[in-house]
């Protein structure tokens, strides 16, 4: 109860605003950019139900456009904003625990100014992104935009280990100077900014096979 007590609403209610608008622009610039998707009419634009074959590769589709924003407003905005106060924490509990006694190691683990701290705040993200973030967005996207499960999944499994090389690769470092360089209160919107271009990269994978 006092770990749950330790963790803020503050700045939830912009967190979750900003990864859903910079969301809706990421997946808006890469279907018409990357993607040249033409652009139909509002009238012309076609939802995909539940069940029928993909959407038509060459035009805009409307659905994947909510379905990203909806999982960056509820996975980044929220999620994150809960999960990234808990990061110092692991850091200082696994820290104590490998290495009980005092040592300038130690010392600079725990305390949360430093880099070697922030790096191991980046690798708990590490570890995040190939556990929880990666099988959520393509099972949660894949869902949320009419695939099947067992499609979803089947994507999952072809494309987990690319896009886990692709993903330590970028926020790896990325969050090292996010943990590092923001103040707490504006990690998640840091995040969620360079979001913009990771989901090009990411947004390719999960829809490469198609």
């Amino acid at each position: 109860m006092a770990f749950l007590r330790s963790l803020t609403l503050r700045g939830l209610p912009t967190n979750v605003g900003s990864a859903a608008a910079l969301g809706f622009i990421g997946d808006v610039m890469c279907q018409l950019g990357p993607e040249r998707r033409s652009l139909p009419p509002l009238s012309e634009m076609r939802w995909r139900k539940n069940g029928e074959p993909p959407h038509d590769e060459s035009q805009f589709d409307p659905r994947r456009l909510v379905s990203i924003t909806a999982f960056n407003a509820a996975y980044i905005g929220g999620f994150l904003h809960f999960l990234y106060q808990t990061y110092p924490i692991a850091v200082s509990a696994v820290t104590s625990r490998v290495l009980p006694l005092p040592s300038p190691l130690r010392a600079k683990l725990l305390d949360e100014r430093t880099l070697a701290h922030a790096f191991g705040c980046s690798i708990c993200d590490t570890v995040h992104n190939g556990s929880i973030y990666i099988p959520a967005y393509f099972i949660g996207v894949g869902l949320l935009q009419g695939d099947p499960l067992s499609e979803a999944l089947a994507a999952l499994k072809r494309e987990w280990t690319e896009t886990f090389v692709y993903c330590t690769g970028f926020w790896l470092p990325f969050m090292w100077a996010n943990f590092s360089l923001v103040p707490p209160a504006g990690r998640v919107r840091a995040m969620a900014t360079a979001n913009l271009g990771w989901c090009v990269v990411i947004d390719y994978l999960a829809h490469r096979g198609e």
